[in-house]
């Protein structure tokens, strides 16, 4: 069984992962800003061909572009960002004493989270509603279903880190419960074949000491026959 992770204090827990938010948060907003103004001066920026460029739009919707056309959009928005960024938080400080990888995922999640609510908080059009902005995307890459920014990376980065730590890296993961059912099946069974070969033991004494004692009621009566035999032969 995996044992738990020896956790960091909390102070530096919250210093380490706060300051890892704070980059993902920074390193989104700069791409953010020095993509739009590369791209302003020389238009789509090839990175690996026309397999990855940089590009650059305003996304009214989520990831890819999708639910541009909610007319509510805007305040579902607002309340996944309100839920989510508290269940992350709380997922962050759980696994203090799981891994490393479910630690690093879900301050990418509360990073990633906080990259875009910046952008829907403070890109709103002139008349537009409250949280109504619209992101900055700009990688795109070929085949792929939309454009994207260094917000979502994280975001989806997080998601697989987690995945991971659940299935594999957690004390209590997926990989650790099965490894670990195996291991009592292998224990009981032991424990059975061990308590088996105890009565077993038990039993040979007392099979012995029975033997014992039909070997001296046999010679008893064969002593008895011999002694009614004699007793005969001098009577006649």
């Amino acid at each position: 069984m995996k044992k738990k992770l020896n956790p960091l204090k909390p102070l530096i827990f919250w210093t380490v992962y706060l300051c890892v938010i704070a980059v993902t948060v920074v390193i989104d907003q700069l791409s953010k800003h020095f993509v739009e103004i590369a791209v302003a001066e020389h238009g789509r920026i090839r990175v690996i061909g026309d397999w990855l460029t940089l590009t650059w739009t305003l996304n009214d919707g989520a990831t890819g572009g999708i639910m541009q056309n909610l007319p509510w959009r805007n305040v579902l928005f607002f309340v996944m960002t309100l839920i989510g960024l508290p269940v992350f938080g709380y997922m962050l400080w759980r696994s203090r004493t799981r891994s490393a990888w479910g630690q690093v995922a879900f301050a990418f999640m509360i990073g990633g989270t906080i990259g875009n609510a910046i952008d829907r908080m403070f890109l709103v059009k002139e008349g537009g509603k409250f949280f109504s902005g619209a992101v900055r995307d700009f990688v795109q890459v070929q085949n792929f279903f939309g454009i994207f920014n260094m917000a979502d990376s994280f975001l989806v980065a997080g998601v697989i880190l987690a995945l991971l730590a659940v299935v594999v890296f957690d004390y209590d993961g997926l990989v650790a419960a099965i490894i670990d059912e195996r291991g009592s099946k292998t224990v009981s069974a032991e424990k059975i074949k061990s308590d088996n070969n105890l009565i077993v033991n038990a039993d040979v004494p007392k099979t012995d000491s029975n033997a014992k004692e039909s070997v001296a009621e046999d010679k008893a009566t064969v002593r008895h026959t011999s002694g009614s035999a004699e007793k005969t032969d001098e009577d006649s």
